[in-house]
């Protein structure tokens, strides 16, 4: 059995949509269960209308902690359900989504059973009437899906929320997910390449709606928008560390959290990479090129090394 978990919030125009995908699923074996983060519109009466399951929900606490406590409530109600996996309420699922998520589940889980499992899929980028922008949002974004090592997802997150199945070990491990966690993806990221597994289908099963209220969304990659970057940093003198804080923050709760099952290496990596703000001008360059800590793509790289 898999629990899908959808978060909702304002989402009365597309959720119907999204929930047809979902009850169109070639693979049935799974159950749904919601929490509106505390909108005023009809998404509630929509999703009670088609029989789902809802979650109490109070006031607003954004996409990442709804997501959590989604997560947390899951683990409780359903002893016996090993997978779960997320919906967002305005993109739609391929028929063979779950199915072709969860077969690679089973992949993995043959070959490495016992340990944490994370598996994504790539996104069709759509607009809002669901018009093809890019048949991938890894080519649309410059993201090379196999660079989802530890050390890599500390500064780039490649794993998009939507897209994903775990297993219960990854989410007894990941849970309660942090204020300092950028996002519940993320977070599950760094908890599965560190202890488990991470692993991804290269095919695109969701149509990732673009409509201009997304909570992130697909920006696009563009040359136009690294040289403005670079303007940033260098015309307007715009120091570069400042953007790694979240990460660095996201980085030292997940020290905090589990340094005691880390091995020493790591510890080190981490501790040298968030006492980075205290660094010389050449110590801070050492450190992540020592440590691999990079970015993907040789312009973001150079946005990275030449003004942090």
């Amino acid at each position: 059995m898999i629990t899908v978990l959808m978060s909702t919030y304002n989402g009365e125009k597309y959720l119907q949509e999204q929930i047809d995908s979902l009850l169109n699923q070639s693979y049935k074996d799974f159950e749904l269960i919601a929490r509106d983060d505390g909108g005023n519109d009809n998404s509630k009466e929509i999703l009670a209308s088609n029989g789902i399951s809802l979650l109490s929900s109070g006031a607003n606490v954004g996409v990442k902690k709804s997501f959590s406590a989604l997560l947390e409530y899951a683990l409780k109600k359903t002893k016996k359900n090993e997978y779960f996996m997320f919906s967002d309420q305005d993109d739609v699922w391929s028929q063979e989504k779950i199915e072709k998520a969860f077969k690679k589940m089973k992949e993995i889980e043959n070959e490495y059973p016992k340990i944490p499992l994370l598996v994504y899929t790539d996104l069709e980028v759509v607009d809002d009437n669901l018009q093809t922008i890019n048949k991938s949002f890894w080519h649309f974004e410059n993201i090379n899906p196999s660079c989802n090592s530890f050390n890599r997802l500390l500064m780039q997150n490649t794993i998009t929320g939507c897209t994903v199945i775990i297993n219960r070990k990854l989410a007894e491990l990941a849970l309660p997910i942090p204020n300092e966690a950028i996002m519940h993806d993320w977070w599950l990221g760094l908890v599965a390449s560190k202890f488990g597994k991470v692993a991804y289908v290269n095919e695109s099963l969701i149509k990732y709606r673009q409509h201009g209220s997304n909570s992130i969304g697909a920006k696009g990659f563009s040359y136009l928008s690294i040289w403005m970057k670079f303007y940033k940093i260098f015309v307007k003198n715009e120091l570069y560390l400042k953007h790694l804080l979240v990460n660095i923050s996201q980085a030292k709760a997940f020290l905090d959290r589990y340094r005691n099952i880390l091995d020493k290496d790591t510890v080190i990596m981490l501790e040298e990479f968030t006492s980075i703000e205290s660094k010389s001008f050449w110590q801070r360059r050492k450190v992540l090129l020592k440590y691999g800590l990079l970015k993907q793509g040789m312009l973001r790289n150079m946005g990275l090394l030449l003004k942090i």
